[in-house]
């Protein structure tokens, strides 16, 4: 999943009963939305925080705010709008990152030193500038769902949407021994899974496509999948759902991820539309994986 680059923002201060149905109303306008207690007090003002690659229209943003103000009986919090500037948090955190063991596989850097468990599939990442060393929530539900299907059978044909940095991709490679398309909208992801691929001995299984979502005709060339990775945000998720099942195979199964617990119905709606339903879902904390087929 390839970490968008936001850099607008715009937050304003409610009470925090009020916080999660400010969240849920305002959500489907950004990339990434994020509510939160702002001096630690669960009873006093809650922070709501937008952010996107976009500017905000900001009449749409005050105006949802000032319905769901009118709907709940109190005064229209005042917004403020601003820009953002990103921070490579995966490279800052690196040293730091200790493997993490997801059913089958075990997810290191190649700081780690002390082998792989017995039993266990090895998977070395170094992030870099992409998104995806395994220790956030959403890439730990994705993997347990590819660890859940590599008990169903075999796989022969994977699609990494949004790759980042190709952890879900080189899993799906190293659990079926298939062929995998990586796709990512930003080049230095696909520079990086590209370079995770080799370093991980299953290069000659994967291609690795700049892409902004189906557009490259490559994806569509490579047949149709029957398993697709895709852990990005909800909006796109929602957005992408009858390019990707057209790329699906009769029995094929989609991982979704990039999504809290409450924007669950919000994207799983959009593939129910398209003829798939929900198989099985894997929750981690406030993230939820959703595995459709």
């Amino acid at each position: 999943m390839t970490e968008p680059v936001l850099s607008y923002n715009f937050q304003f201060e409610v009470n925090g009963a009020y916080a999660a149905a400010f969240a849920d109303a305002l959500f489907e306008y950004c990339d990434a939305l994020s509510h939160f207690e702002r001096d630690g007090d669960p009873d006093g003002p809650w922070r709501i925080e937008g952010f996107a690659g976009q500017p905000f229209d900001k009449g749409e943003v005050e105006t949802a705010v000032s319905i769901m103000a009118s709907a709940m009986g109190i005064d229209t919090p005042a917004v403020s709008f601003g820009t953002y500037e990103p921070k490579d948090w995966v490279s800052e955190n690196l040293r730091s990152f200790k493997p993490i063991s997801v059913g089958r596989f075990y997810v290191h850097g190649s700081h780690w030193g002390e082998g792989v468990p017995v039993a266990k599939t090895g998977l070395q990442v170094d992030a870099g500038l992409a998104f995806g060393s395994g220790e956030h929530q959403t890439t730990k539900g994705c993997l347990a769902a590819i660890d859940w299907m590599a008990k169903k059978g075999p796989r022969f044909n994977a699609l990494d949407m949004g790759c980042g940095s190709g952890i879900l991709g080189m899993a799906c490679a190293k659990t079926w021994r298939c062929p995998v398309v990586m796709a990512d909208i930003d080049p230095a992801s696909v520079r990086v899974a590209r370079e995770n691929a080799k370093i991980n001995k299953i290069a000659d299984l994967v291609t690795a496509i700049h892409s902004n979502g189906f557009q490259d005709t490559r994806i569509r060339g490579a047949g149709h999948y029957d398993i697709v990775c895709a852990n990005i945000l909800a909006r796109p998720l929602r957005a992408m759902a009858r390019d990707l099942t057209s790329t699906l195979s009769d029995d094929g199964v989609v991982i979704l991820s990039g999504l809290l617990s409450h924007q669950e119905q919000f994207v799983l709606s959009a593939y129910r539309e398209v003829g798939l339903s929900l198989i099985k879902r894997f929750k981690v904390e406030n993230w939820t994986t959703l595995l459709v087929g």
